[in-house]
């Protein structure tokens, strides 16, 4: 009788580690990818002293590309960053 009183609480005992462990094996791994997910993503972009964090293929300038005038259309011209000069002119200049 001894013998199976103390399968039956060995047993419940079982029973509660498992019902503690399961979750927080769970809420750790959950945390631990997180956090690997976090560092993952720090190593694969630049430092934010690097001149890739502001420049990069888009953002040279115009290029030097002539378009032929076929009538009154004119094409639009290509995309290109606003050069910081012109930005300070436009913000800083007091002789309006």
């Amino acid at each position: 009788m001894k013998g199976m009183c103390l399968t039956n609480e060995s047993d419940h005992f079982d029973k509660r580690y498992w019902a503690l462990a399961v979750p927080t094996y769970v809420m750790v791994t959950i945390v631990l990818m997180l956090a690997f997910y976090i560092g993952l993503n720090f190593m694969s972009t630049p430092s934010p002293a690097s001149i890739n964090t502001v420049y990069d293929e888009f953002s040279r300038g115009p290029l030097g590309v002539e378009f032929s005038d076929d009538g009154d259309e004119t094409p639009i011209d290509p995309i290109s960053d606003i050069g910081i000069d012109r930005i300070n002119d436009v913000m800083f200049n007091n002789s309006a």
